[in-house]
């Protein structure tokens, strides 16, 4: 069977790679920003767990079954509130992961984002990470954000505030810094 001359060849795949790298290079695009005004702000929200029921939170999908249950992993998808009551005004989502990480000591390794689908900061998030020990009481690195907390920076605080076998509240001490008015410059 004959091929016809429209058919790819490794050869012709090879040069349309090159061509392409080619042209990329040569004419790259790029740009410039400026990261507007700095704004600091402190605030506290708190973070609305549920280990029982049909409205569960957070999930245990490793379970190792060691001493200090060394290894395990939850998922949380919690509810974020303006308070500590059940009928404080819904704020959005912490959501995120816990991992188990030391065999010695109750401690875990906390990325979560606190995502915002109203209030005041609403289609904006806060990334999260850091340590937390048995105290249930922390402070975290805030590692970014979007929307109105384009590159955030800052630190969360976390402190329990009840606990119980079916829920778990934790007050979270917002420190950020973030810019507002971010501009675009392409430079060709």
């Amino acid at each position: 069977m004959a091929s016809s001359p429209h058919s790819s060849s490794p050869f012709h795949h090879l040069l349309v790679f090159f061509l392409l790298f080619a042209a990329a290079t040569a004419f790259p695009v790029t740009s410039e920003f400026e990261l507007g005004i700095q704004k600091r702000i402190h605030f506290r929200v708190y973070s609305h767990e549920t280990f029982i029921g049909p409205d569960i939170t957070t999930v245990t999908v490793v379970n190792m079954s060691l001493p200090y249950t060394f290894g395990d992993i939850e998922i949380f998808d919690a509810v974020l509130r303006a308070g500590p009551d059940e009928s404080s005004t819904f704020l959005g989502r912490v959501q995120g992961a816990s991992f188990r990480v030391s065999k010695q000591e109750e401690v875990l390794l906390l990325p979560l984002v606190l995502v915002f689908t109203a209030g005041e900061f609403v289609n904006s998030t806060l990334t999260v990470i850091g340590r937390q020990d048995a105290s249930e009481n922390s402070e975290r690195a805030i590692v970014g954000g979007t929307g109105v907390f384009q590159y955030a920076w800052g630190k969360l605080v976390s402190e329990k505030v009840t606990f119980s076998v079916a829920k778990l509240v934790v007050a979270y001490d917002v420190y950020v810094v973030y810019y507002n008015d971010l501009h675009l410059t392409a430079i060709a």
